[in-house]
């Protein structure tokens, strides 16, 4: 149609008839003798469109019918309230992943449920070029792709004059006019600018990234997307043809194509190849509405869309696993069934009350969460949970949340600038003396850069500590951190094209150097396309080399040791090989196959063949390795039910708010009603009304509690027996900077009395720790190395370390690494950083994945042997061997017999039996150290003390050998006189790894719990964590043991692979972060920073964006 000859300027909207009203215009019209045309499909049903003039003036419609468009649906897709489309924080939205590319989340506040999925995705520089698609269950019409002229357009709102924005969910998101300046637009930390009356550009403040949109005649189409790097920017451009996207180009100049020849949708691609590896991805549309039916992706993996009433009624997953929605009348989601038809099926049901002010979640074991919302309807105040638990938040007009209400009323709070930025948190009162921690963070005004108006340049934490951060003026990256007291040195960072002129052949924005605190060097060099070729680490350490394919990923990666090894992908960038030799032989060669939801499906290496089975809900149920299978089963609301292995079958139970409340170990049962001591094997658990466990209950009447402050630090554990009698206790009290509470331990007492005070630096490295008399220091230089330890009554020891972070030595008196003094032990390394050679230990060998082989402990060697391609699945250890099952090591053999070990889902460990049947219970520590074991009498079978770095001080009983897991939960290896924590070897008499960092997130490579061991710990060895998140992610968990962390490593891999990112190919779990430090700059160093380990005291705690 074409709107001809009016008199004045308007709007028409133009609809089939058989569909809603749009509330976009489609046509707009001026006085010109001919204004703007469009294809308008007629309605199936009647034949018809209906057209509405928005204008004043009358305007003449010509009608040209083309029999060939009767199918074709070229409106734009149908919104009709995008406001309360996308993913919203104010919301609390529910999710729920369906496979490895797709994730559903329901919105409890409108009913609309969000389907998201990736088609692809290319790793660039400054920015990656995301292809996938979403649906918008109440506002969408059908689903599209999340990029397009109209998906991700820019317009106006002609009653307004204010610019609305579409994010690639969905979401709209409004920036109000006054004058031509726009305000941020509620619950985006975004900046809209009008450049001139045909283009716009929109800075998302988090990520530097500024969309640039331009006048295509009905919207602002976006053209594309540039980095934060103020010349020369990388860039992503979108080009259009016909009104439609036909090409993507990325940072590097790889290119994607669409192609449009479905006629039942001719506005959105029936295939879009990725040109770089000639991969394709299919979508088919059906029905007269032209909605998308099925996508085919690059590997061939089918997924299909059904409809009911015009509203998505299915999602089948490549495995032909079924998601299926019902909705209620006004339009809500009502019920979602996850695994439709199959065992596994689980329904989750949605509901409201008549005037919408409550909405109700009911899980498939008809447990039911109530919200509470605000008067607009769209943020939650209050959640309650089965057990009439409320957590509750208010919020600021920007949709912030400024506090967060636990269940026991203890109130975390949070303020924001002028420009949206968060100045600070305040934790809950700990306490009757402190008024609670904070951490407060300032920023740079008028610097004549406005984005950098959104980067803190100080933090500060409760005990006064204050970092600052410069930023490069060129990159937006940061360049600096100024340590307090300068103790840590001024790291610092050097990027392709920064205000220094740093040159290195890289895209602008990628990081060519780095300095640590005592000034060390790393530098990166890059090849013609923008990848890192090269990365090599101060001398000792060798340089590792990388080359790519055409879409970026690693293909070989040589390291300091001249081993190559050599990577092969599916089509969905999923690693199916890792290989060091010229073919596969399983002593260096790990294969992987994957099902089509991309769940691992088995992994073939020198172990032999491992396989993993997975249900209808894409949930892991079964792990067979070496042999031996074992199983996990699961209700409707994921909680796992049982767990077996060839000890039997473990068996919990949960309670309204799917809290686990009781556990069966196997041969036993726990009652409706539970009694404690009890014959039948069964241990429950207590809780407080902010969801923290407060007790375990043991079959033996052996109870362990745990208190916290008010600000959730833990401030004692305690065993007592069934007369109340104190078997074990560790005490804490925390610091204090003024009235202001801290977040370090202050003091830690035992059931002895016994009272230990640490004492920190401004880098909150651990000082000085005093018990009765006896004292003791360390000292360190600016990259956390220990340089000196004393000890009442004991000489000083000195430490000297190379470049490398790598301890050269240690002895009576201070000297460099060139020069041992006498006396000194001396340590060793090989090029890739593996400890060799050095006091009691000698001989160690590592194979090609860097695993440790070998060793000599004294005169005694022992050999080891893992699955994988790194330390945490290991399988023996000289004559030891072990079972690594669907929740951990869950089994042990020796000479002397088998132990099992008998976990809680998280993964902490609850008992221990050994092969003659008895059972021993544990008790840990706020670091997760055992502390003491009770057998079936309640007598102390294992007593356990260490000192501040995890050497053992006192291990009594006689079952304290039989147990393997001892300081910090980490598994305690005779064998090496180490400690295992997941991928690294710790030895607690130096307080250092044995091993650098796979994952190169630590500032140090070898400084263990960042110098912090009273408070932190490093369950996984790739990076620290506080108690808090053993709490939530335990230590059985970290150990490497749970399926999902096992096959969350491998998928994590493939995840990295598809990034040009070459630590993240080979160590998976951190690839991300460490690419984000590669390529396109060091943002990721900014969340350490400014937030260190403060947030994560507050459980539950998360902010609006």
């Amino acid at each position: 149609m074409t709107p001809q000859n009016s008199v004045g300027v308007g709007f028409l909207r133009v609809w089939p008839a058989d569909e809603p009203e749009p509330n976009l215009s489609t046509v707009n019209y001026s006085a010109d003798p001919v204004s703007n045309n469009v294809v308008v499909r007629p309605s199936a049903i009647t034949g018809t469109v209906k057209i509405y003039n928005e204008g004043a003036s009358p305007v003449h419609v010509v009608i040209d019918s083309q029999g060939w468009f009767s199918n074709a649906n070229l409106l734009p897709p149908v919104t009709v309230n995008g406001t309360e489309s996308g993913s919203r924080g104010k919301a609390s939205m529910v999710s729920h992943t369906l496979t490895d590319s797709a994730k559903l989340a329901i919105n409890p506040t409108s009913g609309n449920t969000v389907l998201t999925g990736r088609l692809f995705s290319i790793r660039g520089v400054g920015q990656d070029m995301n292809v996938a698609w979403r649906y918008n269950s109440k506002y969408d019409h059908r689903p599209t792709l999340s990029m397009g002229r109209l998906e991700t357009a820019l317009r106006t709102d002609p009653a307004t004059g204010n610019m609305i924005y579409t994010a690639p969910d969905g979401g709209w998101y409004t920036f109000a006019n006054t004058g031509g300046v726009y305000a941020m637009a509620p619950e985006l930390n975004a900046s809209l600018t009008k450049i001139s009356t045909t283009e716009y550009w929109l800075r998302l403040n988090d990520s530097g990234i500024t969309n640039v949109y331009q006048d295509d005649g009905t919207n602002f189409a976006l053209v594309r997307s540039v980095d934060a790097n103020s010349t020369n920017p990388n860039t992503v451009t979108y080009t259009y043809g016909n009104g439609r996207l036909t090409q993507t180009t990325d940072t590097q100049g790889r290119t994607a194509s669409y192609v449009y020849n479905d006629t039942r949708n001719l506005n959105q691609p029936s295939a879009i190849t990725d040109n770089s590896l000639n991969r394709t991805v299919s979508i088919e549309y059906g029905g007269g509405e032209g909605r998308m039916s099925k996508i085919t992706d690059a590997t061939g993996a089918i997924t299909t869309f059904a409809y009911t009433n015009g509203k998505l009624s299915s999602f089948t997953d490549g495995r032909t696993n079924i998601t299926a929605l019902a909705y209620a009348t006004d339009g809500w989601v009502n019920t979602i069934t996850y695994g439709q038809g199959s065992a596994a099926a689980a329904t989750w049901t949605l509901t409201h009350n008549t005037d919408g002010s409550l909405s109700y979640l009911a899980d498939p074991n008809s447990k039911q969460t109530t919200y509470t919302l605000d008067a607009s309807k769209t943020r939650v105040l209050t959640s309650t949970d089965p057990n009439g638990n409320n957590s509750s938040a208010t919020f600021d007009g920007h949709d912030n949340r400024l506090t967060i209400t636990n269940g026991l009323g203890q109130t975390t709070s949070a303020a924001y600038n002028a420009t949206n930025s968060l100045t600070k948190i305040t934790s809950p009162l700990a306490g009757s003396t402190g008024t609670g921690g904070d951490v407060s963070f300032t920023y740079p005004t008028a610097v004549g850069d406005p984005l950098l108006n959104y980067r803190p340049d100080t933090s500060t934490t409760s005990e006064g500590n204050t970092s600052t951060i410069q930023y490069d003026p060129n990159t937006k990256n940061p360049s600096a951190i100024l340590t307090p007291d300068n103790l840590g040195g001024t790291p610092r960072k050097y990027y392709q094209g920064d205000a220094a002129g740093t040159i290195c052949g890289a895209k602008p924005g990628s990081l060519c150097r780095s300095t640590d605190g005592n000034g060390n060097q790393t530098t990166y060099n890059y090849d013609a396309a923008g990848n890192p070729a090269t990365v090599a680490p101060p001398a000792p350490l060798g340089a590792t080399t990388y080359t790519y394919d055409a879409a970026g990923r690693v293909t070989t990666a040589k390291d300091g040791k001249n081993q190559t090894a050599t990577f092969t992908y599916d089509n969905n960038d999923r690693i199916t090989q890792i290989r060091y030799a010229a073919t596969c032989v399983p002593a260096t060669c790990v294969t992987y196959t994957y099902d089509n939801a991309g769940n691992l499906t088995t992994r073939v290496d020198a172990a032999g063949t491992t396989t993993y089975t997975w249900d209808a809900q894409n949930r892991p149920t079964g792990k067979t390795i070496g042999g031996v299978t074992t199983t996990v089963t699961y209700d409707g609301a994921s909680n796992v039910l049982t767990y077996v292995d060839p000890l039997g079958t473990v068996t919990y139970r949960y309670d309204g708010a799917n809290r686990l409340t009781a556990l069966a170990e196997p041969g036993g049962s726990c009652p409706a009603t539970l009694v404690f001591p009890n014959g039948t094997k069964c241990t429950g658990f207590d809780y407080d009304k902010a969801n923290r466990r407060t007790g375990t209950k043991y079959p033996n009447g052996v109870r362990n509690t745990t208190t916290y402050d008010g600000a959730g630090k833990i401030t004692a554990i305690t065993a007592t027996n069934t007369g109340n009698t104190v078997l074990a206790k560790r005490a804490y009290t925390y610091t204090l900077n003024g009235t202001k509470d801290g977040a370090q331990r202050k003091t830690m007492t035992t059931d002895t009395g016994a009272v230990t005070t640490y004492g920190y630096d401004k880098l909150n490295r651990l000082t000085s720790a005093v018990t009765g008399t006896v004292t003791e220091f360390w000292t360190y230089d600016a990259n956390s190395n220990r340089l000196t330890a004393a000890k009442t009554g004991t000489a000083t020891s000195y430490s000297t370390h190379n470049a490398a972070d790598q301890l050269c030595w240690y002895g009576p008196t201070n000297g460099n690494c060139s020069t041992p003094t006498t006396g000194a032990t001396k340590y060793s390394y090989d090029a890739n950083g593996n400890f060799i050679d050095g006091g009691s230990a000698s001989n160690l060998t590592y194979n090609v994945f860097n695993q440790f082989t070998a060793g000599t402990n004294g005169s005694t060697v022992t050999n080891y042997t893992y699955a994988g391609t790194r330390n945490d699945e290991r399988l023996t250890a000289g004559s030891t061997s072990f079972l690594n099952g669907s929740l951990g090591v869950t089994q042990q053999t020796r000479t002397s017999g088998t132990t099992s070990f008998i976990p809680d889902p998280g993964g902490t460990l609850i008992s221990m039996r050994t092969s003659g049947g008895a059972s021993y219970y544990y008790t840990t520590d706020a670091l997760g150290s055992t502390i003491l074991l009770t057998d079936s009498a309640q007598a102390k079978a294992a007593t356990y003390s260490y000192d501040s770095w995890g050497e053992d001080t006192g291990t009594t009983g006689t079952s304290a050998a039989t147990n393997p897991w001892t300081y910090a939960g980490g598994y305690n290896d005779t064998t090496s006189n180490r400690i295992k924590f997941g991928a690294r070897y710790y030895h607690p008499a130096r307080g250092r790894f044995t091993q650098p960092d796979p994952s190169g997130q630590e500032q140090n490579r070898y400084a263990y719990a960042q110098a912090n061991p009273c408070n932190m710990t490093d369950p996984t060895g790739l990076d620290a964590a506080d108690d808090c998140v053993q709490q939530k992610i335990t230590n059985g968990f970290f150990r490497g043991m749970a399926i999902g962390a096992l096959v969350g490593a491998v998928m994590g891999a493939a995840a990295g692979a598809s990034s040009a990112n070459p630590v993240g190919v080979l160590f998976g779990l951190a690839g991300g972060a460490v690419a984000g430090a590669v390529i396109g700059g060091s943002r990721m160093a900014m969340t350490s920073i400014v937030y260190g380990n403060f947030i994560c005291r507050t459980p539950g705690f998360e902010w609006a964006r």
